[in-house]
């Protein structure tokens, strides 16, 4: 009784607060209309932009928390929605590569149904990837935050390219509600009835799914036919909701969140007011926005919107709903035997791999006649030289302080693009970049405060749950989809410098210049030599805290001085290459699994896997597309993040 109460006055709370800012943002338009056009016009602009406008805030606030609901139902899983298990991402991805090349298939197929297929593959790789962990809430939650990454940097790919339809496409990514007729409302209004009906239809088999799928099955429930009619229907609902109005973050995760808060027992109560709940929370946003437009004339999206003010959510919900104990990988597991003999093997090869491809990446460049050998002095030492510095600092600081956080953590998968480090670092130089005008000599200085305060911040939360890594991990990755709602909010306002962030952010080396590279490549040299004279401190943290400290190591001052290092690298590393390329995590990884274990040889190794991906990844972005270019940090994060969802399955 006390839960149905609280649940009746958030309700009316939330609709005051909507019907409020409703009011008023209708009468503030509609005033402003009233003095520009004629009668007859503002008439037209009523019914036909600023009615549809809300009723479209409705319908999409509605039919994304009806599916957070049941994902979250089927999945056993309380954070599953469409934002953190990729399903908008796979959508939108699809349907933006069709938007882009094939667009007179949109003639013929619905986008919607193009945007489903996205949905439905983009869901099928989140299962695939936690599938052997039977579905684990930490391990489907992780796998579908790093798919966003994942897919966000191919859709990256494709506006680098299409600079001509960049604004259009940021302004439909970054979700917005404006309408000009009643024809996508009424769209979404029968997909809406029809799936909401076919929901009801099955709310008894439902209500039992709530039990295990042993106990469902054994009352006459067919389990696995039930949840996939729900999950072709809650994907079409959601692909068509994208396919008109862009991406909508974390909505339905909110809407949902506070249902399941409420603990309501009836699923058709808690259908009801899920969407009820949703569809307020949509238009009060939308509602607030147009205000905040009219008398700031500051335009926000409403889509980046709701995800910047999600991601604090998602980290609430990471500490409050997961379980507070968790079975972490050992940091050696998964290594091939320790061997002499195959350690030199190894190393000659990977240092043979990586010396062709620096005479590779060094001599040989696309043309318009083809892959050609380069013999023009100037060419090689003023052009290309700094580049290829550049990418072969950044692999190895990358590699290196991937290497020292997975063992200062005891975690895997630690890194600095995954515990969101560097997106740290990138969001202190956005700020300063384009609210302060910071010269690029001092960006340094923000880059390098933005990973200090982004690894304590981390530190102070996981504190209290003892630096549980899929935590851990997972609080990187939200703090990166905040990197991304910030991204979005700035591309949409049409500054002209977004587009030249926006190249920074993939990680091109193309204004490399050598004598800075050669100052980062100097304190590079300088952290590294510190880490390899500490190799025996680096050894002891892979030992408990309680041991490491009863032989003679001082824990704590060795971590704080840890830190520093690493987080100077990384800030070194952001600057060169953007915040995002997975060669942190992956590097050192495959180090370990090809047995180098010991401290200094996993540096080396991971050093050189490091660099020669990064070489290559520039390499690759400089000729595949000649005569455009790909930026490298994109390239690496496309080839380090399809290793890593090829390797997440065994971690």
């Amino acid at each position: 009784m006390k839960k149905s109460m609280q649940c009746l006055l958030c309700l009316l709370l939330i609709s005051l607060l909507t019907f409020t800012a409703c009011y008023f943002s209708f009468i503030a338009q509609y005033n402003l209309y009233q003095a520009q056009v004629s009668p007859d016009l503002l008439i037209t602009i009523v019914f036909d932009s600023l009615l549809p406008r809300i009723a479209m805030a409705i319908l999409v606030g509605g039919a994304l928390s009806l599916s957070s609901l049941l994902l979250q139902q089927i999945t056993h899983n309380p954070l599953a929605s469409d934002t953190t298990l990729s399903i908008s991402s796979g959508a939108y991805l699809l349907l933006l590569v069709v938007t882009l090349f094939v667009p007179s298939i949109l003639h013929w197929i619905d986008p919607s149904l193009i945007a489903l297929v996205g949905a439905l593959l983009a869901l099928f790789i989140v299962l695939a990837l936690s599938y052997r962990q039977q579905f684990l809430s930490t391990r489907m939650l992780l796998a579908g935050l790093v798919l966003n990454l994942y897919l966000g940097a191919i859709a990256a790919i494709m506006v680098i390219f299409n600079p001509e339809s960049s604004q259009a496409l940021f302004q439909w990514e970054a979700g917005s509600l404006i309408q000009d007729s009643w024809q996508d409302v009424i769209k979404l209004s029968i997909v809406s009835i029809v799936c909401l009906g076919l929901f009801l239809t099955l709310s008894r088999s439902l209500q039992i799914m709530q039990l295990s799928d042993d106990q469902a099955s054994s009352l006459g429930v067919s389990v696995k036919w039930i949840r996939l009619i729900i999950l072709m229907s809650l994907c079409y609902l959601c692909a068509t909701a994208i396919s008109l109005v862009g991406m909508i973050g974390f909505i339905g995760l909110a809407s949902a969140t506070i249902v399941n808060h409420f603990q309501l027992m009836s699923i058709k109560l808690r259908l009801f007011v899920t969407y009820l709940i949703g569809a307020l929370l949509l238009l009060l946003t939308d509602s607030v926005l147009i205000l905040l437009q009219q008398y700031t004339d500051f335009y926000l999206p409403v889509g980046a919107t709701t995800a910047f003010i999600g991601t604090p959510l998602l980290l609430y919900l990471i500490f409050s709903v997961l379980p507070s104990q968790l079975q972490a990988n050992e940091p050696n597991s998964g290594s091939l035997p320790y061997n002499t003999a195959k350690k030199y093997r190894w190393l000659f090869i990977i240092s043979a791999l990586f010396i062709l491809l620096l005479i590779v990446s060094f001599f040989v460049s696309n043309s318009s006649h083809g892959l050609v050998l380069l013999d023009d002095n100037r060419v090689l030492l003023q052009l290309k030289l700094p580049r290829i510095l550049t990418a072969i600092c950044s692999g190895a600081m990358l590699s290196l302080c991937g290497m020292v956080l997975q063992r200062l953590t005891h975690n895997p998968m630690a890194s600095p693009e995954l515990l969101g480090i560097s997106s740290g670092s990138a969001i202190f130089v956005i700020t300063a970049f384009l609210f302060f005008n910071i010269s690029y000599q001092f960006l340094w200085l923000f880059a390098l405060s933005g990973a200090i305060v982004t690894f304590l911040f981390i530190a102070l939360i996981n504190y209290r749950n003892q630096f549980q890594p899929d935590k851990v991990i997972l609080t990187g990755v939200a703090i990166s989809a905040l990197l991304t709602a910030l991204l979005r909010l700035f591309l949409t306002n049409g500054d002209p410098r977004a587009q030249y962030l926006l190249i920074w952010l993939s990680g091109s080396t193309y204004a490399s210049e050598l004598t800075p590279t050669l100052i980062y490549a100097l304190i590079g040299l300088v952290c590294l030599i510190i880490l390899w004279l500490a190799h025996r401190i680096l050894t002891l943290f892979l030992l408990p805290a309680t041991i490491a400290r009863s032989l003679g190591l001082s824990v704590f001052n060795a971590r704080i001085g840890l830190i520093m290092l690493t987080t100077l690298l990384i800030t070194l590393a952001t600057l060169q290459i953007g915040p995002l390329s997975f060669i942190g995590l992956l590097a050192p990884l495959m180090a370990r699994l090809l047995g180098f274990n010991e401290t200094r040889w996993q540096m080396i190794i991971s050093m050189l896997i490091g660099s020669g991906l990064m070489m290559i990844a520039d390499w690759i972005g400089r000729s595949i597309a000649y005569p455009y270019e790909i930026p490298a940090g994109l390239i690496a994060s496309l080839i380090g993040g399809t290793c890593f969802l090829g390797l997440m399955r065994k971690l």
